[in-house]
């Protein structure tokens, strides 16, 4: 019985969300609680729009495909989760927004974080009116496995 209690952590993922919707003015709905919960109960990852929506669907839940893209688009906005664009047809969606890089495997459709200190970057400087906001880094690379051939 004691191990379904679980006790309040203020530093989690879902946690952290809650509060940053609450300061910002934005109402933490039954839809927004559940998708924070989705995409930060299971650590560090990637996930689209769509993956998210059928994970949506497998706790019965009534939240429709509109309204999950339209929450990705508010976490992103607000600085909760990253949008990884890996194509012009398909986003990905990170949950871990310290700064990293981001390594597209495009046959499979995968996603894998590669830390900053990993790539070196040599960025010019900037005239004093400009500020640096953010660098997106997404290394593309394709498996060997059709390529080789006896």
């Amino acid at each position: 019985m004691l191990k379904n209690i679980k006790t309040y952590n203020p530093l989690s993922g879902y946690n952290k969300v809650i509060k940053k919707l609450n300061n910002n003015g934005i109402r933490p709905t039954k839809q927004r609680m559940v998708l924070a919960k989705l995409l930060f109960e299971k650590g560090k990852r990637h996930v689209s729009a769509e993956d998210l929506y059928i994970e949506v669907r497998e706790e019965d839940r009534k939240i429709s495909l509109a309204t999950v893209y339209n929450t990705l688009k508010q976490f992103t906005k607000l600085g909760i989760i990253k949008e990884v664009v890996v194509d012009q047809n398909k986003s990905l969606y990170c949950n871990d927004y310290k700064s990293h890089y981001h390594l597209y495997i495009e046959d499979e459709g995968k996603v894998v974080d590669i830390p900053i200190e990993n790539i070196n970057l040599n960025i010019p400087s900037f005239p004093a009116c400009l500020k640096l906001h953010n660098v997106d880094v997404i290394v593309r690379v394709r498996t060997l496995k059709d390529t080789i051939k006896n």
